[in-house]
């Protein structure tokens, strides 16, 4: 499950790149087949990697890999807060004003017909809260109080974004 749920984490953050656009403009999208071979040799290089003592050509390698992939996007700080100054001088993005609204503009209606409200806004909300946390980042504090709470919904999310031309359910 986790497998799909980073799959989704990739997709999302690929939506939201292309919404958003500028700097934060991705690359092409990856199905789940390549998706999961890149993952896969993103993982063997890091291990590969720890024991070479000339790792810097493979560490750039490796940060490419991790930005195709959107890695970690979702929960990497450093990540979110890029969003959050791109949305600052953007003026605004209307998929982050609220859990409807990142429903409507990262969810295509495939997956609104296949997914019920309530999974729709639990997942937004999720997202929607890893971001804002990372808004509180130079508090520590806060940070990690926003960031447990939210990393404990992860084991109850919903898949909701579609897999090829059907939805996955487990």
């Amino acid at each position: 499950m986790e497998h799909l749920l980073e799959y989704q984490d990739y997709v999302l953050a690929q939506r939201l790149r292309l919404l958003m656009g500028g700097q934060l403009t991705p690359g092409p999208n990856l199905s789940l087949s390549a998706y999961a071979q890149k993952r896969l040799e993103r993982q063997q290089l890091a291990q590969a990697l720890i024991r070479t003592k000339d790792y810097h050509a493979g560490m750039r390698t490796l940060d490419a890999l991790t930005d195709e992939l959107n890695f970690g996007f979702w929960h990497n700080p450093n990540e979110t807060t890029r969003v959050i100054r791109q949305v600052i001088h953007q003026g605004g993005c209307v998929a982050l004003e609220s859990a409807q609204a990142f429903s409507d503009a990262l969810f295509t209606a495939d997956e609104h017909d296949l997914s019920s409200v309530e999974e729709r806004r639990f997942l937004a909300q999720y997202y929607l809260d890893l971001i804002q946390s990372s808004a509180a980042y130079l508090d520590a504090e806060i940070f990690t109080r926003l960031r447990d709470a939210v990393d404990a919904l992860r084991e109850q999310l919903p898949v909701v974004v579609l897999l090829s031309d059907r939805r996955v359910t487990l």
